[in-house]
């Protein structure tokens, strides 16, 4: 995985939190110089939804070289899983202010949003369901576990990032477009960082269906002398 535009780094084993706090100061990070724009969340507490989305980004969208070398197979999933319920968290903040607000914001826009959220997580759930544990895929004498690790790590990511991008439209339709939050710019930089990741995994993803496709071939034909012998 490389980074067209480096995401934050979350804490090691911690999750990102709803941004909730000022980020910093000017040119301190992300943020660059734009005023911080929030939204109130269902208990009332003012969270700055771009940034939350940004994040989540940080939590699974790590270049190679920096992953910890004692990652397990699946931690990258794990974390893929996180960056996920940290977007599911910043889309529900946007969903509840539409419902807050239905003359501003058209409540079919939310509801798509909703949907795309479930269908996600419902992918995501399968994906992880398929894996097998860390422990027979590191004492298990073949390469098959790990390829069956790879490949759904890439598909997590692109069903995170597609995510991401979903609740990215909704955002600058609603507040970048209309200049409620004057950070465009930067909504670009990661929009576009976040088009990248997907898209290098999707390409990864076409490497993939190749092996699958020539494994199950070579299964089959294997399957057959099987039978007459």
């Amino acid at each position: 995985m490389t980074n067209v535009y480096p995401f934050p780094k979350s804490p090691k084993g911690k999750a990102v939190k709803l941004n909730r706090k000022d980020p910093g100061p000017a040119g301190g990070g992300p943020a660059g110089g734009s005023p911080a724009f929030r939204l109130r969340d269902h208990n009332g507490d003012p969270v700055d939804v771009l940034m939350a989305v940004i994040q989540a980004g940080g939590m699974y969208l790590i270049p190679t070289p920096e992953r910890p070398v004692d990652d397990l197979p699946t931690t990258h999933l794990l974390r893929t899983i996180d960056g996920l319920n940290a977007l599911t968290d910043a889309a529900n903040v946007l969903v509840y202010h539409a419902m807050r607000h239905p003359a501003e914001f058209p409540q079919e826009d939310a509801d798509t949003l909703v949907r795309q959220g479930k269908q996600a997580h419902k992918m995501m759930h399968k994906l992880d369901e398929m894996l097998p544990s860390d422990d027979f895929i590191m004492t298990m004498d073949s390469y098959g576990p790990d390829v069956m690790a790879e490949y759904a790590t890439n598909a997590a990511i692109i069903i995170a990032s597609t995510f991401a991008l979903d609740v990215m439209v909704y955002y600058d339709k609603s507040f970048i477009r209309t200049g409620k939050d004057k950070r465009k710019a930067m909504f670009r930089d990661f929009q576009g960082a976040y088009r990248a990741a997907r898209d290098e995994c999707l390409s990864r993803s076409e490497g993939h269906e190749f092996l699958i496709k020539e494994l199950t071939s070579a299964h089959r034909a294997m399957q057959k002398v099987l039978k007459a012998l």
